[in-house]
């Protein structure tokens, strides 16, 4: 008798246990006996677990598995075959030592039962099966099927249907978790959306078209009524995620997003690794909108911020203001101050970054009598000049329009009849490239900041620093990890309720 299986896996187990891929029926095989799986030399090996291999007839602990390769697993023989192209290993199983028939020798030497001892068994029998129905049937069906002894539970720190509980609850739900019908509002129903809306509220649509996220969410079929919250949030898995963390509900819709809305401009996605579309950057405009674009399009990659910075004169060793005896060598993080859990950048300012080797682009008059210009709006600066300085107002403000705020602040000229001489260009700084996505700089710190942002060699401020797809594959792989590389979901970078920040948002920010 003869049967063939192709099988998909990183690791093959072999055994008696029935959760074992290569499940081998017979008492001289252990639950878990051996395992084929790829080592660290790149070759595939059979490694024994809790059985013995034989080789020539010698026990070993393992063995690498090339083509002709033999070796016993208990009384199975395995052989390695000529696989196929699209196969990795072909192996075949052969039980070469069959267990003898000693089915009349132990019958003849087996004692018939004590008397009377099948009727005590079957009274603790039908005990147990009468405690197990009181307790897991009888009592939680009459806690949800009688309002008045429901309503008494309610009291009780625990409910008699926690015992239909399929594992443990999560931290985030363990404030409410002894009591079941928060959730399961019905008696043998599925928990619906309204109960988890209940208490999530404010928690933002995936879509962010109302009339979309209607047809792609809600939308009801002949055997389906719609994506729940449920499918994504899995409870009674802890201390697994609450939230699903692989992609295979992303997928259904992204891997073919033409047939969830057929406008999109979306690309198909799968994998991380394979085919995700060029990462865009979000950049904000002058009119305060938003404008997102493709990091394909290096001639759009520009930011026309308002300010005149070369990050080349302020990475590594850097005259200070005090002439060459003052050199400081200066990091990323003297201008760039994370903070929070995830280490998100605060936005530089003058005062707190700038001002001590600046300062004097501020400094106006003679020896004797130095102002400094506040560091402020147009209007800030007039006000002081003319109030310190009233007769060479003019003059200072000129020095500034040409050198002073010049130096760092692109100089608007203004029309003669307007009430200020030159005016500052509003600083239009993107915060947030990545609107729609997330990463955290935390699990990052052990790398260098230039590993992933070029700006040793960058001397204008238009320059945009920030990494492509290619740079994050150096360390990040798809579903599944690969050398030297870690598995990175859709859920790694994209948060499922966030992935479509709006602009308000982007403008608080």
């Amino acid at each position: 008798m003869r049967s063939y299986r192709t099988l998909n896996a990183e690791e093959l187990t072999i055994g008696r246990g029935a959760e074992c891929n290569i499940h081998l029926l017979d008492p001289r095989i252990a639950m878990h006996h051996a395992v084929i799986k790829r080592l660290n030399d790149g070759q595939i090996h059979l490694v024994a677990i809790n059985g013995e291999l034989q080789v020539d007839g010698s026990m070993v602990s393992e063995v690498t598995l090339t083509d002709g390769q033999q070796a016993m697993i208990g009384p199975y023989l395995l052989k390695v075959e000529p696989a196929p192209p699209d196969v990795n290993i072909s192996v075949s199983l052969e039980l070469s030592h069959r267990l003898p028939d000693d089915f009349q020798d132990l019958k003849a030497r087996t004692h018939e039962p004590l008397q009377g001892s099948s009727s005590v068994k079957r009274k603790i029998a039908f005990g147990l099966f009468a405690f197990i129905a009181l307790i897991f049937l009888a009592l939680p069906l009459a806690q949800n099927l009688s309002p008045r002894l429901h309503a008494t539970m309610e009291e009780l720190p625990m409910g008699f249907d926690r015992v239909w509980s399929p594992g443990h609850i999560s931290n985030a739900h363990l404030h409410f978790g002894s009591q079941c019908f928060n959730c399961h509002e019905k008696l043998t129903q599925r928990v619906t959306d309204a109960a988890c809306l209940t208490c999530h509220q404010d928690t933002a649509p995936h879509i962010a078209k109302p009339a979309l996220q209607q047809q792609v969410f809600n939308q009801k079929h002949r055997f389906s009524e719609g994506i729940r919250c449920a499918e994504c949030h899995r409870e009674h898995k802890a201390p697994v995620s609450l939230t699903r963390q692989d992609n295979a509900k992303c997928v259904e819709c992204h891997g073919n997003i033409k047939a969830v809305d057929a406008k999109t401009e979306l690309s198909n996605v799968h994998d991380f690794d394979h085919d995700h579309p060029p990462f865009k950057l979000t950049f904000m405009k002058e009119n305060h909108q938003v404008e997102r674009i493709s990091q394909t399009e290096k001639d759009r990659l520009i930011e026309h911020s308002g300010l005149i910075f070369p990050h080349s004169q302020h990475v590594g060793k850097v005259q200070g203001p005090n002439g060459m005896a003052d050199v400081r060598d200066l990091t990323c993080t003297n201008c760039h101050r994370p903070e929070g859990k995830e280490m998100r950048f605060s936005a530089p300012t003058f005062e707190r970054d700038c001002k001590t080797c600046h300062r004097k682009e501020l400094k106006l008059g003679s020896a004797e009598k130095v102002i400094y210009a506040p560091h402020g709006s147009v209007q800030q600066v007039v006000s002081a000049l003319q109030t310190q300085a009233p007769k060479e107002t003019s003059v200072y403000l000129e020095n500034l329009k040409t050198e002073g705020c010049a130096y760092c602040h692109e100089v608007l000229e203004t029309q003669k009849e307007e009430a200020l001489p030159w005016q500052i260009k509003p600083l239009t700084i993107s915060h947030d490239w990545f609107s729609k996505a997330h990463f955290n700089h935390a699990k990052h710190r052990t790398q260098q900041c230039q590993a992933c942002h070029d700006v040793e060699n960058s001397e204008t401020s238009e320059d945009v620093a920030m990494p492509d797809k290619a740079v994050c594959l150096k360390c990040h792989s798809g579903n599944k990890p690969k050398y030297k590389r870690i598995a990175s979901t859709c859920m790694s970078c994209h948060e499922f309720h966030d992935s479509h920040a709006t602009q308000e948002a982007l403008l608080k920010k």
